[in-house]
């Protein structure tokens, strides 16, 4: 209820053995150079201790510049979680965590292959007042801010080689702005574009923004030659809601996703920007597959991450593997065998075999057509029970028979499963 808490490694052993008798790859991630405040306060509260204590070592893990003035705020509106690259401290503590990391898969018999090093989302005004990198800006004459990411990164992938490991990296990783400008004006500005500098080294590109004129990033980065995984959020973020409702659970900052959303999806041929850009033959040959993203940071249950991920995980499944849906809207004929699928076959035996998954139900759509409403539900094996005292609907309440409701009242209505599961409730006023 304090926090997040922790693994010990017996814990993460178990978690990957039990993941490699499944055929399931845990790729971990250290995120680098920003979203790493926990890292960066707790390398900053070391330093404090033993150099109170006189001990010697005090900075050897140092993450900060203690003469840092750079002024920035992050998406979470941090402006203490960067690691500074001018820190040689900064490379001894990513050294010290990769090792330990690598050693740890190895105890475990399930020796490590690639880590997932971040990059994501640094802000502007990164470093910019850092005395510790300007002097390494200076030092090693670099292109400035942009010049000093690569460095960083440069760095970074030499740690990664020496232990053996390949890199992955969100889309920043293999990223620059398209016009590139100096210290003094931090990292370019316009679109994203393919970064040049670290083509050809063997990075994995996780690539989740296709907001606004990035909606065709992983396909250039693809066509460039940046092997990458297709993690789109406004299609497969799983912590996003399915819709409006305000009852929904999820966050809504990229979309609003429902399970056909997910379904029609179109991984290697989604659409494309004002430009154009499209995979080519190499490009989609790049393309390692696709990623469903959640988020577990708004979990504060089990049930909460299973009612986020099912059904979804079940379309994300069918676009990993399946033929793309056609036509304008997708094969309504394929969503209906899927929707079928899904409510007859796929949730009953989830619910034989794990009887306590807590998938999430659609509540019932509802409109009204004249003096009454029409009902329907988003696959089959669902029963609309409902209300018209106010009071909300259970198991016993009376079952919509055929597709109307025929009443001159408040109707509150929700979808039951077999096993008497609810959804959220839906309310109709025909007053």
């Amino acid at each position: 209820s304090s926090g997040s808490g922790h693994f010990t490694e017996a814990d993460y052993a178990e978690i990957l053995r039990h993941a490699a008798a499944r055929h399931v790859e845990v790729i971990p991630e250290i995120e680098m150079p920003g979203h790493a405040r926990a890292a960066v306060q707790a390398m900053n509260a070391r330093a404090r201790r033993l150099s109170a204590a006189g001990l010697p070592g005090a900075r050897d893990f140092l993450l900060a510049d203690p003469a840092d003035r750079s002024r920035y705020s992050s998406a979470q509106r941090y402006e203490d979680h960067l690691m500074d690259p001018g820190l040689p401290s900064t490379y001894r503590f990513i050294e010290h965590v990769v090792a330990a990391i690598t050693a740890m898969h190895r105890r475990a018999g399930v020796p490590l292959k690639q880590l997932h090093v971040g990059a994501d989302e640094l802000p502007n005004g990164a470093w910019a007042g850092s005395p510790a990198s300007l002097a390494m800006i200076e030092r090693e004459k670099l292109a400035g801010l942009p010049g000093l990411w690569n460095r960083f990164y440069d760095r970074v992938g030499e740690i990664l080689r020496r232990h053996g490991l390949a890199a992955g990296g969100w889309e920043e990783l293999g990223s620059r702005r398209d016009k590139l400008e100096g210290v003094d004006k931090g990292f370019g500005s316009g679109p994203l574009v393919p970064n040049e500098h670290f083509l050809g080294r063997g990075h994995t590109l996780y690539v989740w923004n296709n907001l606004d004129e990035a909606d065709d990033l992983g396909y250039r980065l693809a066509n460039a030659g940046y092997r990458v995984v297709l993690a789109p959020a406004t299609k497969l973020y799983f912590d996003m809601a399915a819709n409006t409702n305000p009852g929904e659970a999820g966050v809504n900052w990229a979309a609003m996703i429902e399970l056909r959303d997910v379904f029609e999806h179109r991984p290697l041929d989604a659409l494309r920007s004002p430009s154009g850009v499209a995979l080519t033959p190499a490009g989609r040959a790049r393309v390692a597959g696709v990623e469903g993203t959640l988020f577990a940071e708004i979990m504060p249950t089990r049930e909460r991450l299973e009612h986020l991920m099912l059904p979804r995980l079940f379309a994300l499944a069918e676009r990993a593997w399946a033929a793309e849906p056609t036509g304008p809207r997708g094969d309504d004929a394929a969503w209906s065998r899927f929707a079928h699928q899904v409510g007859r076959q796929l949730l009953p035996a989830l619910q034989r075999d794990l009887p306590d998954v807590a998938f999430r139900i659609p509540p019932p759509g509802l409109r009204r057509v004249g003096d009454a409403a029409e009902v329907n539900t988003a696959w089959p094996g669902l029963v609309v029970r409902f209300t018209t005292d106010g009071s909300e609907p259970t198991a016993q309440s009376p079952a919509v028979a055929g597709s109307r409701i025929e009443t001159r009242a408040l109707i509150r209505a929700a979808a039951f499963d077999p096993q008497g599961r609810r959804s959220l409730v839906f309310d109709l006023d025909l007053r």
